[in-house]
Formats: C-alpha cells, sequence, structure tokens
C-alpha cells in the first residue's frame, strides 16, 4: 500500500464516470419539457387511426400513435409517460371533435362519407376508460427504467423493454374494450365482440411496437453515446 506524504492530503474520489442514479420518478426541467411536448404531439396524431376491413367482416385497427407515450415514458420516466398518454389523448379528443365534426352513424359505427374513420368511439377509447388506458400504456414503459438503467444498446434491455410494454399496451387495450360492454350494455357488443376487438385491436400494435420501439431506442442509444464520446 503507497503510504502518504506528511502533509499531504488525499485526492477528492471522483464520481463523475459513475454518478449516482436519478429516481425515475423524479421531475426536473427535461421531463416538464418533454411532457408539455408530448401532450402536443399525442394529441395531434393519438386519434389517426388505420382500419383494415378484412374479408372475414372483422376490423383491423392499427393505432401508430401509440408510439409516442411508450417512447416518451421509457426515456423520461412513468411520470411523462402518464401524463403524455392521459392528457395527450384528452386533447386528441378535442382535436377530432374540432376537426372531425362532420360524422354520421350508420350501424354503430361513426363515418365520414364512407369511410369508416373513429373505430376508438365505437368501443370507448373516447372515454374515462380511454384517458385511464393511454395513461396507464405510458405509465407502465416509463418503469422499464428500472431494469434498463436507461441503456438500449444490447439485447436484454430492448427485449425487457418489449416484453414490459407490449404487457402495458395489451392491459390498456383490454380495460378499454371490455369496459365498453359495461358502459354502453349494447345487445350489439357483448364478450364475444370485446373479445374480438381486442384481437383486432391488439395484435397489429403489439406487432409494430415490438418492431418499432426497440428499433428507435436502439438508434437513439447509438447516437446520443456517441456524441458523449465525441
Amino acid at each position: 500500500m503507497q503510504r502518504r506524504a506528511p502533509g499531504q492530503q488525499s485526492s477528492p474520489v471522483d464520481n463523475s464516470r459513475n454518478p449516482e442514479p436519478v429516481s425515475i420518478w423524479f421531475v426536473g426541467l427535461p421531463q416538464v419539457v418533454a411532457a408539455i411536448l408530448g401532450i402536443i404531439l399525442y394529441g395531434l396524431l393519438s386519434h389517426v387511426n388505420l382500419i383494415i376491413l378484412v374479408p372475414t367482416g372483422t376490423l383491423d385497427v392499427f393505432l401508430p400513435a401509440l408510439l409516442i407515450p411508450l417512447l416518451f415514458g421509457v426515456i423520461y420516466g412513468p411520470w411523462v409517460g402518464l401524463i403524455t398518454g392521459g392528457f395527450g389523448f384528452l386533447l386528441g379528443d378535442y382535436v377530432a371533435n374540432l376537426w372531425l365534426h362532420d360524422l354520421s352513424w350508420g350501424n354503430g359505427y361513426l363515418f365520414y362519407g364512407s369511410a369508416l374513420i373513429n373505430f376508438r368511439d365505437l368501443i370507448g377509447w373516447n372515454g374515462f376508460t380511454g384517458y385511464l388506458a393511454n395513461g396507464m400504456i405510458g405509465l407502465v414503459a416509463g418503469l422499464t427504467q428500472i431494469l434498463t438503467r436507461r441503456r438500449y444498446n444490447n439485447f436484454e434491455s430492448l427485449a425487457t423493454v418489449g416484453v414490459i410494454t407490449a404487457a402495458g399496451v395489451a392491459l390498456g387495450i383490454a380495460i378499454v374494450v371490455y369496459s365498453a360492454v359495461l358502459v354502453y350494455h349494447s345487445p350489439y357488443y357483448r364478450a364475444a365482440e370485446a373479445t374480438m376487438a381486442f384481437f383486432d385491436t391488439a395484435l397489429p400494435n403489439l406487432l409494430f411496437a415490438l418492431v418499432m420501439l426497440p428499433l428507435l431506442l436502439f438508434i437513439g442509444d447509438a447516437i446520443v453515446w456517441s456524441k458523449g464520446r465525441a
């Protein structure tokens, strides 16, 4: 062991390379800015749906904007994911009702001319359960920070994010489609119809999220850390 000369002071320990991890629940200026941006983005895009009418007569519902609360939750934490999902979708309802007011009903569906454009209204996404589900999806995404340590440069962390966020999306969709049975009491929408709506909504969106979310996180991680080393 190296002896210290008399009067020589010990040098302080440099912790700059190993900073103390910040709590996932911490809210600072970056999180506030991210939440505001997330609300705006999701408010503008949350009601953009792609609905595919397949030959069997069922509806495959693709909700690409779900990536927004997922990304903001994973990157900035559960509070940002919760606010982006819940309040962003609430703003999206206002935007949809303001811009898409020329709608008409036909056989229980909302139509604009001859095109089905608002499947969310059919199964209750625009009600309280819709806000709850969207907020919960973002919140669950933010919880992944506990296991990933905010690094997305390996298969393990990307798979962890994919599995947890997929579970959150599936649970959120289940809350919406099955609660609609209790909310609307429609003879044309029972448990069987809710189950069909669940699979038609969950499968395409889970596939999209499992591919795009890890890909975007991996690319973003590489860009951020390459800048840090420069």
